[in-house]
């Protein structure tokens, strides 16, 4: 019986895969052509070596998630496209060439040098974490700046960074109550960045702490906060800075919604697999994202969660919710990668967005943001050619409809998000117009 079965379970099969297949060939040229626009990026603007890299404590190889360790064909090909360098190995000799390189491009190129290597990776613009700059060649980029400062203000290597908001606010040192910090520090420092063109706030916390922000009375936060500006972070008690920490956030969640700004809050694992990965779960973040006070605050989750992707989907279906594929694309293959599209693509397609996370990283000569920018847009063009393959296959979608979440995801969803105008697309750069041999 089972003998006999065979070639009907076979034939029933094959269709399945060559349609998949024949998907995967059409789809990924057209995704090819699409524009993309990156939106959570640490790219250094006309510059790539980061400062301060001979401090730098250099890792080994092993130390890094396996794609990040700089070898294999998509390395040398990335190298090959970017720098127009052949490097078949990793040795000392062929990275200090590579920096050499990088160096000379840079000084060559001078102010065309970022939207260079955006081109090569096929990417139209993209938001940077960072103040926000003006000058020539900043049309293609756009700022969310980093706002973790607000949730540790007694730290004793905050004072630095807090200067320009206390100058802002015509003070000299953190005030004595907590509804004037609230007021003329954080929603102060918000409406400034706004007016210099901000679009979102970047919001790190996870790397110290968990994301389950309670809701606090504001008698507690305020007496907390008291208590924290006489005796400082150090040996403080953990329930008062928790108190004053979780009533910060939310406050600084519901402010950015009020003047129009995306909250990214980085999720799941970092770019370098350091850091307490439990910590950026985002169901954590659950409770807080439902807040009816904070229903006009639009969220990003970077890098979706990873590895808590799969509880990242339900939270997809809440209207002002987006989640990114950043890290994922540089730490994960296409493929592993599609199946967790596939799955947010089911729930909610129209709120995913590409980004990278790409950053010069001084610990590892390879890891600089435009080999990672590149890497991190040939990943997710390919992951979606696998993700929208399978749609099409189980009969969820044609393929004209695939090619629109397709571009939603590479484009028009983080747009959206950030109330951008879109752009007119260009001819894809010549690096990226040739699939990448996966």
């Amino acid at each position: 019986m089972a003998r006999r079965l065979a070639p009907f379970l076979l034939a029933a099969v094959l269709p399945v895969t060559t349609l998949a297949q024949s998907a995967d060939r059409a789809l990924l040229p057209e995704l090819a052509k699409v524009r993309a626009v990156d939106a959570h990026s640490h790219l250094l603007i006309n510059r790539v070596e980061p400062t301060g890299k001979a401090l730098a404590t250099q890792r080994s190889a092993t130390d890094l998630p396996l794609r990040l360790r700089g070898v294999g064909p998509e390395w040398v090909r990335t190298w090959k496209v970017l720098y127009k360098l052949n490097l078949p190995d990793t040795s000392e000799k062929r990275m200090a060439e590579l920096q050499q390189t990088r160096e000379l491009m840079v000084e060559d190129l001078g102010a065309e040098f970022s939207t260079r290597m955006l081109d090569q990776a096929n990417v139209e613009m993209a938001i940077v974490s960072g103040e926000p700059l003006t000058g020539k060649g900043m049309a293609r980029f756009r700022f969310v700046p980093r706002a973790d400062v607000f949730l540790r203000p007694f730290a004793q290597d905050s004072a630095e960074t807090l200067k320009p908001f206390f100058v802002a606010a015509r003070m000299y040192t953190l005030p004595r109550g907590l509804d004037e910090y609230l007021s003329k520090v954080v929603t102060g420092a918000l409406e400034r960045w706004v007016s210099e063109g901000a679009v979102g706030i970047d919001v790190g916390v996870a790397a110290w702490r968990s994301l389950d922000f309670d809701e606090v009375n504001a008698e507690a936060a305020r007496s907390a906060y008291g208590r924290l500006v006489v005796g400082g972070e150090f040996g403080a008690r953990a329930a008062d800075l928790k108190a004053f920490q979780d009533y910060t956030f939310r406050h600084l969640a519901r402010e950015a919604g009020r003047v129009g700004l995306v909250v990214h809050v980085k999720t799941g694992m970092s770019r370098d697999a350091t850091g307490i990965v439990g910590n950026g779960n985002p169901i954590l973040l659950g409770p807080t994202i439902a807040d009816p006070t904070l229903s006009k605050t639009r969220w990003l989750l970077v890098h979706g969660g990873f590895p808590f992707d799969k509880e990242t989907g339900p939270m997809l279906l809440r209207p002002n919710v987006y989640a990114d594929v950043s890290v994922q694309d540089l730490v994960r293959s296409p493929t592993e990668l599609g199946e967790s599209l596939r799955r947010w693509f089911e729930l909610a397609p129209e709120r995913v967005c590409f980004a990278t996370d790409a950053a010069s990283d001084p610990s590892a000569p390879q890891l600089r943001w435009p080999e990672l920018t590149f890497l991190g847009a040939e990943t997710t063009r390919a992951a979606l050619a696998i993700a929208l393959s399978r749609l099409i296959t189980d009969g969820l979608v044609t393929k004209a409809q695939a090619l629109e979440i397709g571009k939603g995801v590479l484009r028009d969803n983080a747009l959206m998000l950030h109330g951008l105008q879109p752009q007119q697309q260009q001819p894809p750069a010549v690096g990226s117009a040739e699939p990448a041999g996966r």
